[in-house]
């Protein structure tokens, strides 16, 4: 690696670092939002050892069903 680009990445990474411990971060709200309620229950169902791929599959489409997100026409069956 380039020696000057490292010395930046380290600076850019500390100053980054710093500002993040100054900023007043409300985890329970950011826990809270759509994006992570869906990954959370879809986290869930991969984890589930007694669903096979197939139900684990339509589960997770029932998922992005539930949040009105797109999942595309792969699955269209």
């Amino acid at each position: 690696m380039n020696i000057k680009l490292g010395l930046i990445k380290e600076q850019l990474c500390e100053a980054v670092t710093r500002r993040l411990n100054d900023l007043k971060i409300d985890a329970d709200n950011i826990a809270d939002t759509t994006a992570i309620r869906a990954l959370t229950e879809i986290q869930c169902i991969l984890s589930d050892q007694n669903t096979s791929d197939f139900d684990a599959v339509e589960s997770i489409i029932s998922v992005f069903e539930k949040y009105g997100l797109d999942y595309g026409s792969r699955h269209d069956f």
